[in-house]
């Protein structure tokens, strides 16, 4: 699931550390946009615009609205969010961990993100203005997040597919980069006199190249090893 339109909405933001780290994971995972819902500090103080680092604009062009209602008002869907799922119950919102809301809600492209108070996070009553919302599971000895912490791991899971890592998986060996070491392997087995089992030997080769993702590097240092140097005139 890939969502193309997220807009991230923060409820009276009470520091502004957070705001600046959440500010630049916005930034990361490709957010523009920006809302906040009468803020308790100084969304463009210094610690605010320390800690957003290069995502300052995102601060710098926020919107600022006097109610959830209003700051939600233009959205296709509104996604809450809460450390305790069974507040989210109570306000008769649907619930989900973050996990389960992917595989529901896969063709969804615009978004809401409603982010609470760095304390107390989402009242019953905002988490009923939305239309679900999201928790992630953690130790229940301990189960609430930094809302900074909380932010990254929610935008990284709903961006994923989002961004192109092709230039990483170019760094991988292919099946032609598999197939290339592996007729090398099999003519060194050929002429080595001492190995008797030489069909185990390769399907043993086989499965271990194939288990370790090698690079395309590791591919070539493991072919130098096994090709047979040209005897010189």
């Amino acid at each position: 699931m890939i969502y193309l339109d997220l807009k991230l909405v923060l409820v009276e933001s009470e520091y502004q550390i957070n705001l600046g780290y959440i500010a630049r994971t916005a930034k990361n995972f490709g957010i523009s946009e920006i809302r906040l819902v009468n803020p308790k500090c100084n969304y463009l103080g210094k610690q605010a615009i320390r800690f957003s680092k290069h995502a300052r604009e995102l601060l710098e062009t926020a919107k600022v609205y006097q109610s959830l209602s209003d700051a939600i008002k233009d959205s296709e869907f509104a996604i809450g969010t809460t450390a305790i799922w069974h507040k989210a119950e109570e306000a008769k919102s649907n619930i989900y961990s973050l996990s389960s809301f992917q595989k529901n809600f896969r063709s969804l492209n615009k978004a809401s993100i409603i982010i609470g108070r760095d304390g107390t996070g989402l009242t019953k009553e905002e988490l009923g203005l939305c239309d679900a919302s999201i928790y992630i599971p953690a130790n229940k000895d301990y189960q609430t997040l930094n809302i900074s912490h909380a932010v990254s791991i929610i935008l990284y899971e709903l961006t994923k597919g989002k961004f192109d890592d092709s230039l990483l998986s170019m760094k991988y060996a292919d099946a032609k980069d598999i197939d290339s070491v592996d007729y090398l392997f099999h003519n060194f087995l050929k002429e080595n006199k001492h190995i008797r089992n030489k069909a185990k030997v390769e399907s043993v080769f086989k499965h271990i190249l194939k288990r370790s993702y090698p690079t395309k590097e590791e591919i070539n240092t493991l072919k130098s090893a096994f090709t047979k140097k040209k005897k010189q005139k």
